[in-house]
């Protein structure tokens, strides 16, 4: 997706809505299967060759309710520049 973005330039609002639309069908399936990703951003996200979305690089990726099952990710992962600023001041 970051290529796509970077050799197409800003997306036509209908265009960036359906992509949107795809992303959070994509997340919403790993959240109901008990996984969050923990390091997304345009890099993991790929196209297939009909130009849908896949989630890709599962590498920090954990339960949902957390490695001790309180419902809690105690860890800071992720590429810093996509983090959001609340993590940073951890």
């Amino acid at each position: 997706m970051f290529d796509f973005i970077a050799m197409s330039g800003r997306f036509p609002e209908p265009l960036a809505r359906h992509y949107f639309k795809e992303f959070m069908s994509g997340l919403d399936h790993c959240h109901q299967n008990g996984i969050t990703h923990r390091d997304l951003k345009p890099e993991n996200l790929m196209l297939d060759l009909s130009y849908f979305i896949k989630i890709a690089d599962f590498g920090f990726a954990a339960p949902v309710e957390g490695r001790d099952r309180s419902g809690a990710l105690h860890t800071k992962l992720g590429t810093l520049n996509y983090m959001a600023p609340e993590i940073h001041l951890k």
